[in-house]
């Protein structure tokens, strides 16, 4: 999985619409990073379709059952049959607001490896986790619990965003990042014999990226709000 372009993904959430999607559509091909867009489960279709071909999609989630009596779940052999090719699995809003565990999230990436898709598995500390100097014990548990304990020899993106960044302006200085991208890579060096991508998320926006993008061992970005503006993502994917 080693490449040396940087990956920008792009987590639309719960925002969007077929507008957008055409406003995107319009999007140039970027000379150095790989470009993954993940829409609402309602504009997958859509992506397809509107979205130029050097756009990867991806979705935001996905159960972690194959199939059965589960209302409004998407299964990750949905998304295959869909032609999804990645999906983002343990956001931080999926671990607080929907209570998502290390367990449940480790059955999600199994699934979602199973169907030959490519997981970007979110883990990251809460500000009281980092005022309390835990920010690695806490990453460390998380990826024994979710990512390590996975059999995979093709596919897997880990995304660091700590919690506390998340849509607030806030990020960690150049040292910290660098200090955590580097803790994370040997952790995962320790146990795949592939190397991992290692995205920042976590407030990244026009004005930042390439100074995030220049840091030691990040791998690329994972991207909120600032890739609604097809403006500012534009040139995200150009840093």
């Amino acid at each position: 999985m080693k490449n040396n372009k940087k990956i920008i993904a792009a987590n639309w959430k719960m925002n969007g619409s077929e507008e957008l999607m055409k406003e995107f559509s319009q999007l140039t091909p970027p000379k150095h990073n790989d470009v993954i867009i993940c829409p609402p489960f309602t504009l997958l279709d859509s992506a397809k379709t509107l979205l130029p071909n050097f756009i990867k999609i991806g979705a935001q989630n996905c159960s972690e059952e194959d199939n059965g009596a589960f209302t409004g779940e998407i299964s990750a052999t949905m998304l295959r049959d869909s032609h999804v090719s990645y999906v983002i699995i343990g956001h931080s809003e999926r671990r607080t607001l929907y209570r998502e565990t290390d367990t449940v999230i480790l059955k999600k990436v199994e699934s979602v490896i199973k169907n030959e898709l490519t997981p970007i598995v979110c883990i990251g500390e809460t500000l009281s986790e980092k005022k309390a100097n835990k920010t690695l014990e806490v990453l460390e548990k998380q990826i024994d619990a979710s990512i390590t304990r996975v059999n995979t020899h093709t596919r897997l993106i880990v995304a660091y965003e700590p919690i506390w960044a998340i849509g607030t302006g806030l990020t960690p200085n150049e040292y910290e990042i660098r200090e955590t991208h580097l803790h994370i890579k040997k952790k995962l060096n320790l146990h795949f014999n592939i190397d991992v991508p290692v995205l920042y998320g976590g407030s990244a926006n026009a004005e930042n990226c390439s100074k995030i993008l220049s840091v030691e061992n990040v791998d690329g970005l994972l991207v909120g709000g600032a890739s609604l503006k097809k403006h500012d993502f534009e040139m995200i994917c150009n840093c």
